[in-house]
């Protein structure tokens, strides 16, 4: 089951994304695969736009999230 948010995305944001010529849905749709491991195999591909980018951006990702703490964030509420 997917769930929809709305955020406002910074100009910086924007900005960068333009620059490179990438839509800003296909970087956070890929920084959320990658973070999730989500793999659409291309036999069997996925409907939603969400495809990991290799397993090394995999790794990256989820080092990302949990330098930052992520998943400690439920200790301190």
């Amino acid at each position: 089951m997917s769930k929809r948010i709305v955020i406002d995305l910074p100009d910086e944001f924007i900005a960068l994304c333009k620059e490179d010529e990438i839509e800003p849905e296909t970087v956070l749709r890929s920084f959320i695969a990658d973070l999730c491991e989500i793999i659409s195999w291309q036999s069997d591909p996925r409907t939603d736009g969400y495809n990991s980018n290799g397993s090394d951006e995999r790794m990256m990702a989820r080092k990302y999230y949990e330098r930052v703490g992520y998943p400690y964030w439920k200790q301190y509420r």
